[in-house]
């Protein structure tokens, strides 16, 4: 075991009181002595919940008068339904305690608050109500500062009153033995208002006839969502391979500590009994067969058949079960199954406007985004269709996501491409593929129930869930898989595992450290509050805690920028979801006890110098860097400055923008491309055997190399961040360079094209036209 740190807060002096370490939903915050003196040399840290707005910042200061707004768009029949709209608002706008003054106009309201700015005033929060929306019909919404809000605890529909339908699944392993695991009491409430209810119950399938391994047989955990105007409830049910393990589990009778590995699935199948009505979502995209009978009197929806479950992967899936009200009319139940059908059939996705958006500032990380084309509604529907007639569903279907970062191709974005379209379109049909798109994260083989990484833990997780293949045999603590290597007891239930580890989970990647991307869980959970996507962030960040290992292993040392940078960002997107201080102090520790101390003194302020490489051309050994991985930094660090206050963060943004200059080539008589008047190199030459070289020591021998256009390819990932850094520096030389740079790289009036491009989302609306 190697020596735990002390943590960011204890460095700088600071007593961290964790008087009320609560989730954002909730409203908690640490607390620190603001009189604390900083011996540690390191600037203190800012109270969480105490940061005031900056006005450096675009977007944090809107007009006094403003007031967001939002849409629905109904593409089915009509319906009366209980509306979830995510509603932003500005930094210091309107508190915890005020939020119950504001409501939908002509609607009761009740609210619930998902994200929080840094003085713990209201970022994004839902919007509850319940209403009547016909078919085919967009309805506007504006809200208001009128006192319409519905409060109080949350009242089942009266048909639940005598309890809920029941519901569970059922699975076999290789030999045809099933297994059974039940929603049952007691269940933990993980969100709630006075209309809408959701609960968790997580358990472990046992053998129901034989004895099959000998032991529980894969997971599965319910999220249940109820509503007090409806005869109806949701169940998200996640089957899952998701055993934390651990090499030495004491003898815990404890089923999470003793992993299955990679193991087949025979069949699965949701069960349900006792309702009157129930229908899978999406049941042809998602594989799901007709109902048949089982035992017990319950109808079997399968989803799954000879295949299996690779180790850390799991599959979501939404069934609705609807019982009718006995005390209504028939019309009235004809009424109500008809709107549970089209929540089923053809859920509502209420968008705030982009006006909305621009004003708070609160979509994604850094706002956005910029207003889209002129022809943004064709392009949205063009997108839209094309999803939908790609051969990408199914069990295993990549529903349009990158299944493996092998493939070259990038995850990362500033802004979820599918949401930024969806707000620049209106188009809400969007948000469909940004929820699949976060659903089908369950399939990438990162989870492991309950991880929680300590400094101190002697893990390493750059490999996923550890695999021990012998040249990935990594991490000292295994998680209990180094026996399956050594000695595998169920090797005879692995008969469908497709062998190597690029086949383990169906094609499907870990999330990789060097291109880490939760951007798509985050941008679901802002726009649809949804407590699966909260959970996978929390699990996720967990994972990149155990990935990101500051002693013991050799990421202690500053890692490439891009992996810096958009590990930053995920940290910051799990901390808004969930509140864990865990995961900024973690962030912080990180950039003052391993990025600072051991990062390059060199004037291209470049955070990291990576070694030989045949791709650069240059002759060994030497060094060298990648300007374009900026980006990642200039993301991730200034997101991270906006959220924990800390001045260096912004620091090492403004040094960073240090390595687009000192990379630039101006007047570069290329033997392919001619005259090169600007141009940004790919690779940057530092050193050469162990001396420092210039930027174009090998310019007449090897030739500069650019990439792709030598302003565009990988080069526009810089724009973003770029022109958000001169807008928000106050170092008059680094907002020139800022200006001067990003302007080459992609010069205003943007392109249509470019509007509907990732790295133009969150420019400043002011720089793009």
């Amino acid at each position: 075991m190697y020596p735990v740190r002390r943590s960011w807060s204890q460095f700088a002096s600071f007593a961290i009181c964790l008087v009320a370490l609560i989730s954002c939903n909730k409203g908690g915050s640490g607390s620190v002595d603001p009189t604390a003196a900083d011996p540690g040399g390191t600037s203190a840290p800012i109270e969480w919940g105490h940061i005031p707005p900056d006005p450096r910042l675009p977007g944090t200061l809107p007009p006094t008068d403003f007031l967001p707004d939002f849409s629905v768009q109904n593409h089915g029949l009509g319906r009366t339904e209980t509306v979830t709209a995510s509603v932003p608002f500005p930094w210091s706008f309107v508190d915890e305690a005020d939020l119950n003054e504001y409501s939908v106009a002509g609607q009761d309201t009740a609210w619930r608050i998902l994200q929080r700015w840094p003085d713990n005033s209201v970022r994004v929060a839902q919007a509850q109500f319940t209403t009547t929306i016909g078919p085919g019909q967009t309805m506007n919404y504006q809200v208001v500062r009128e006192s319409a809000s519905v409060r109080g605890d949350f009242s089942p529909h009266p048909v639940f009153a005598n309890g809920l339908p029941s519901f569970g699944a059922e699975v076999h392993d290789t030999f045809g033995v099933p297994y059974r695991a039940f929603w049952h009491s007691p269940s933990e409430v993980v969100q709630e208002s006075p209309l809408v209810r959701v609960s968790r119950v997580r358990a472990y399938h046992r053998p129901i006839s034989g004895t099959g391994l000998g032991r529980d047989f894969l997971s599965s955990t319910f999220y249940l969502t109820e509503y007090a105007d409806h005869p109806v409830v949701l169940v998200d049910w996640v089957l899952g391979n998701d055993y934390l393990g651990a090499d030495d589990p004491r003898s815990s009778n404890d089923p999470n500590l003793y992993p299955l590995g990679a193991i087949d699935v025979e069949y699965a199948a949701f069960l349900a009994r006792d309702a009157d009505l129930v229908m899978p979502y999406r049941p042809t995209e998602e594989g799901i067969q007709p109902p048949t009978g089982r035992a017990g009197g319950y109808t079997a929806y399968e989803v799954l058949q000879r295949t299996y479950l690779g180790d850390g992967q799991t599959r979501r899936y939404r069934f609705m079960m609807l019982v009718d009200d006995s005390a209504a009319s028939v019309p009235e139940q004809l009424a109500s199954r008809a709107s549970a059908r089209e929540m089923v059939l053809d859920p509502l996705r209420p968008l705030a406007s982009i006006e909305s958006w621009q004003a708070t500032h609160a979509l994604g990380l850094l706002g956005g985004p910029v207003e889209g084309p002129f022809n943004a509604a064709q392009r949205a529907e063009e997108d839209y269709m094309m999803w939908l007639a790609e051969d990408h569903f199914g069990t295993w279907g990549s529903r349009g996501d990158i299944k493996s970062y092998s493939s070259g191709l990038s995850p990362n974005q500033p802004l979820t491409q599918d949401l930024a379209h969806a707000v620049q379109s209106g188009d809400q049909r969007l948000l469909t593929m940004v929820e699949q798109k976060a659903w089908i994260q369950a399939a990438r083989p990162n989870h492991l129930y309950g991880l929680q990484i300590e400094d101190g833990d002697d893990i390493w997780l750059w490999d996923g869930v550890p695999l021990y293949l012998g040249a990935l045999d990594r991490s000292r603590e295994s998680l209990g898989r180094r026996a399956f290597f050594n000695h595998d007891p169920y090797v005879s239930y692995r008969l469908r595992v497709q062998a190597g580890a690029a086949n383990r989970a169906h094609g499907w990647d870990h999330f990789d450290p060097e291109q880490w991307s939760t951007d798509l869980l985050f941008d679901y959970w802002t726009i649809s509050g949804d407590a699966w996507a909260a959970e996978e962030l929390r699990q996720m960040a967990e994972s990149l805690r155990g990935t990101i290992r500051s002693s013991g292993y050799p990421t202690s040392a500053p890692q490439s920028a891009q992996c810096e940078g958009w590990a930053m960002n995920g940290l910051v997107q799990a901390f808004l979801a969930t509140g864990d201080l865990r995961f900024r102090d973690f962030a912080m520790n990180r950039l003052h006890f391993n990025i600072e101390p051991q990062r390059p003194q060199h004037a291209s302020g470049a955070v990291q110098f990576a070694g030989t490489s045949s791709e650069t051309g240059f002759p060994a050994p030497h060094e060298f860097y990648m300007p374009w991985q900026h980006g990642a930094v200039m993301y991730g660090y200034l997101s991270a400055w906006k959220f924990f206050g800390e001045p260096r963060l912004l620091e090492m943004c403004e040094t960073a923008s240090k390595s687009v200059e000192y990379g630039w080539v101006t007047g570069y008589q290329d033997p392919v491309l001619g005259l090169v008047a600007n141009g940004l190199r790919y690779y940057v030459p530092v050193k050469y055997d162990g001396n420092a070289v210039a930027a174009d020591a090998f310019d007449e021998t090897v030739g500069v190399i650019f990439g792709g256009p030598p302003l565009g390819g990988k080069n526009t990932m810089l724009l973003g961040g770029m022109m958000l850094l001169a807008d928000t520096t106050e170092d008059a030389a680094v907002r020139q360079r800022a200006i001067v740079y990003g302007s080459l790289l992609e010069s205003p009036p943007y392109s249509e094209n470019e509007l509907w491009s990732r790295w133009h989302y969150v420019v400043p609306q002011h720089w793009v036209r």
